[in-house]
């Protein structure tokens, strides 16, 4: 009789592509673990791991006896779940949300998606934030049903992205600023984009809106300075909102100070790039009501 143990450590390894990683979740010793790995591949005279970069990627046996491990091991999960009487329903839903996107802006598009339940019918929504990776891991830990972010992995069979959103991202700054600045006379982008360059708030050097705006900037040979960084979205909205700088951020997330006048376009709604956002699950979520209303709600804010 095989060792279920050592095909557990494997499919929990295999599914985070780190010894590490699946390590501090088994909460075992890394050497330990390499251990059972090492043996289960004695065992079954095969190699199941290559490292690739930083992670493990499974060999073509690894792959097969993945998919088995798989079937095994998520049917026990869902009998565990329906035997405590929560056999994924709607009651409660996990959501990860990556750091990257402004939570006052998830929690409108939530808040929006919420309001059309019946108060008895609402479900429980947990939000955690985290970087993408760690969210990536606790997806397919099924610590959450599924995660809102601006990465895909596409590479990764074992997740599936339910929606793709492409947003515009603009330029925008308060009308005593553009005033100060003598900007209504200017009619290209390029020229009002020379005469802010010295004034922007920009993300932190490591989210992936920065990297998008750094290529954008040097594509069209700018010389810029950032006078306000941040990995913190809504402190980037209130320098500028507060005449300080100007930012290039996606529109929806200063839908609501456009709205009120507090922020004005200094582009085309149409932006001068797009920025993605990503609804991943690993199973068969969307099938759930509440995921549905969510893709139709953000079709709205994007």
């Amino acid at each position: 009789m095989r060792n279920f143990n050592h095909l557990f450590y494997f499919y929990i390894v295999a599914k985070l592509k780190s010894v590490t990683s699946a390590a501090l979740h088994l909460k075992t010793s890394q050497p330990s673990l390499t251990t059972q790995i090492k043996t289960l591949e004695m065992n079954l005279g095969k190699t199941l791991f290559i490292k690739k970069g930083r992670n493990l990627e499974l060999t073509p046996d690894g792959g097969k006896l993945f998919d088995i491990c798989s079937r095994m091991f998520e049917a026990n999960e869902e009998l565990e779940m329906f035997l405590q009487g929560s056999e994924m329903s709607e009651l409660n839903i996990n959501i990860g949300v990556s750091n990257e996107i402004p939570r006052e802006f998830v929690t409108n598009v939530i808040g929006h998606v919420l309001n059309k339940y019946k108060i008895s019918n609402r479900p429980i929504i947990k939000i955690n934030t985290g970087t993408h990776e760690y969210l990536i891991e606790q997806l397919k830990l099924n610590k959450l049903n599924f995660i809102i972010t601006n990465k895909s992995d596409d590479d990764d069979l074992t997740l599936k992205v339910l929606k793709e959103y492409s947003m515009p991202v603009v330029l925008a700054g308060t009308a005593d600023f553009i005033k100060k600045l003598k900007m209504k006379s200017l009619k290209s982008s390029e020229g009002i984009l020379k005469k802010v360059s010295g004034f922007l708030a920009l993300p932190a050097e490591d989210l992936k809106l920065r990297s998008e705006t750094n290529t954008f900037l040097t594509k069209n040979k700018m010389r810029y300075k950032s006078i306000f960084e941040s990995d913190i979205i809504a402190s980037i909205v209130r320098s500028t909102v507060d005449g300080m700088t100007f930012c290039l951020l996606p529109l929806p997330y200063i839908h609501k100070e456009l709205e009120q006048n507090a922020l004005q376009l200094l582009t085309s709604k149409n932006g001068l790039w797009e920025h993605q956002i990503y609804i991943i699950s690993k199973n068969s979520i969307d099938k759930f009501h509440f995921v549905k209303k969510l893709i139709v709600e953000l079709d709205m804010f994007t």
